[in-house]
């Protein structure tokens, strides 16, 4: 695309014109997963699950300043949710997430450093969520570092019952396994998240860029999902507990090499720790090959172990008076082994006055988790681009 952008520049002389810019990129994401340990029968039963995932993103930039739309929504199939009951599994076997994003961004003039703020919702049968970011985005002057911090604030209400024809958009109820339904097993149906991201990237020489990318997350709150079951030792069954305060750290290391002018390379490694007892380690390998000038081919490979939390168990296996317990293998021990490929072709034909079809992106990736849960997710992508120079 650079070298496209480039060209219309070129044509489009004076160097000092400003090109205004709209892109519109069509996604549609497909989730295919399978397992034998669902949380929402005790870590026992099916985890099969597809996810349908159609969305579209709008971008108009103006000389320093650019907006952000997006919309989409998942179609979920769930086998493991027909088992919370016959009532509430024939609504929601069939259930739909659908959201919407807004954001501008404005750069300085001077430099290349920005600021964003955006906003927006999603929703589902079983929750509603609202969120805020903002962040700042530094260049130093020579273009050799950048730093970047993000702040980002999410409130969920967990209740059920929106998308009810009797009901619509009206929460009722935290949502129980049918048997637990006698007593309310929880104070609060509200969770609030809060995300400090930062990084900074540092060039060294011509081929390479070095990232470093420290995380704090806090969330408060009702952190159990209530239509989790928990068996014990003694055959009985009860619902999910999870302390109602999360704290998480993490941090991640990144370098991109570019081996040619073909050929980059990225290798990345991440930890992470919470307060939960839990510890994750990330080592991923990416690599990328432009074959022509219209197609770059690619692979990635990611290897992920996790030390599970401390109030986890297996299937009947928790003691009767622990305060927390949970079977969702989640929040297990568990090594993750994922690859995927890549195909990205970009034809930048025009197909229409200042339109042109930019790029179509393939996507495939396959994971298996070592308490038999696998995964395939296969997307694609289309971008259109529109330039109008002033």
């Amino acid at each position: 695309m650079a070298h496209f952008i480039a060209r219309a520049q070129q044509m489009a002389n004076p160097v000092d014109q400003q090109i205004n810019r709209t892109t519109i990129e069509l996604v549609y994401n497909h989730y295919e997963q399978d397992g034998d340990n669902s949380a929402v029968t005790g870590g026992e039963g099916t985890e099969k699950l597809s996810v349908y995932g159609p969305s579209a993103t709008i971008n108009w930039q103006k000389s320093q300043h650019s907006f952000s739309l997006q919309i989409g929504a998942d179609i979920i199939s769930s086998a493991s949710t027909d088992n919370i009951d016959s009532v509430v599994s024939s609504a929601s076997i069939k259930d739909a997430r659908s959201y919407g994003n807004l954001s501008y961004a404005r750069q300085f003039k001077e430099s290349e450093s920005s600021f964003y703020i955006g906003g927006g919702f999603s929703i589902e049968s079983d929750y509603f969520s609202v969120a805020q970011k903002a962040g700042l985005l530094f260049k130093s002057l020579d273009l050799e570092r950048t730093y970047k911090v993000e702040l980002s604030l999410y409130h969920d209400d967990l209740r059920w019952g929106r998308l009810d024809d009797d009901s619509f958009l009206q929460p009722q109820f935290l949502i129980y396994p049918e048997e637990l339904r006698t007593q309310e097993w929880y104070e609060n149906f509200r969770r609030t998240s809060i995300n400090l991201r930062t990084a900074y990237t540092q060039r060294l020489g011509n081929q390479n860029i070095l990232g470093i990318f420290p995380e704090l997350s806090y969330q408060s709150g009702l952190l159990a999902t209530p239509f989790h079951r928990v068996y014990f030792e003694d055959g009985s069954v009860g619902v999910e507990q999870v302390p109602d305060q999360r704290l998480k750290a993490a941090l991640g290391l990144r370098l991109n090499s570019a081996l040619s002018d073909r050929t980059i390379v990225k290798h990345g490694i991440e930890g992470y720790t919470d307060n939960f007892g839990i510890l994750g380690l990330a080592l991923s390998h990416e690599l990328s090959y432009q074959l022509s000038p219209d197609l770059i081919v690619g692979y990635s490979l990611r290897f992920f172990t996790q030390k599970g939390a401390r109030f986890f168990r297996p299937f009947e296996e928790h003691e009767l008076e622990s305060e927390f317990h949970t079977s969702d293998y989640d929040l297990s021990t568990f090594n993750t082994y994922s690859g995927g490929i890549l195909l990205k072709y970009s034809p930048l034909f025009f197909i229409g006055q200042n339109t042109y079809f930019d790029t179509i992106t393939l996507r495939y990736r396959y994971l298996e988790r070592s308490n038999r849960l696998s995964a395939h997710l296969i997307s694609i992508a289309f971008v259109l681009q529109k330039n109008r120079v002033r």
